[in-house]
């Protein structure tokens, strides 16, 4: 019994390390955006996707910077400036995905000051891992099971 009080005390401790800013609401790895808003939540992408987006949510910081820092593998690939335009502004940046780039990515989000607001990563992985299925193939739910990804150009949308 208490071997259990101990695992649940560690999880709850987990999840509060990983859990959002209150500036930071929502924050994901999605395969597209549509009106403003993520189409999915990535866990793990396959690497016959060429392209994967990071969506964050971002209330109470108006006139503020932030950033989304892109890593691989512990190398820094990207920095990507918002300026936050309303107390509730969603923006997301892409990179555009070459098979090779399979491992985890990280995104972290930053204030202008460098404080962390929120962090997720994704694993891209080789296709064969996920025995030949694509994420639209893939049972429903299946796509959070696993961790988060990303890599190095981009393209970046700000919008409210």
């Amino acid at each position: 019994m208490k071997i259990m009080s101990f695992l649940a005390m560690g999880l709850v401790l987990l999840s509060t390390a990983v859990s959002a800013s209150e500036n930071v609401p929502r924050s994901t790895f999605t395969t597209g955006i549509s009106d403003r808003e993520p189409v999915d939540k990535l866990g793990q992408l396959t690497n016959d996707n060429e392209k994967v987006y990071f969506f964050t949510e971002i209330t109470g910081m108006a006139g503020h910077t932030i950033t989304h820092r892109w890593e691989h593998s512990g190398d820094l690939k990207a920095e990507v400036k918002f300026k936050v335009g309303s107390d509730r502004w969603r923006i997301w940046s892409s990179k555009n995905l070459q098979s090779h780039w399979v491992g985890e990515w990280i995104v972290t989000v930053t204030d202008e000051e460098g404080k962390v607001l929120a962090e997720e990563s994704m694993a891209y992985v080789p296709m064969k891992e996920m025995g030949g299925m694509s994420p639209e193939a893939m049972p429903e739910g299946m796509h959070d099971a696993a961790p988060k990804i990303m890599p190095e150009r981009h393209q970046l949308k700000q919008q409210r």
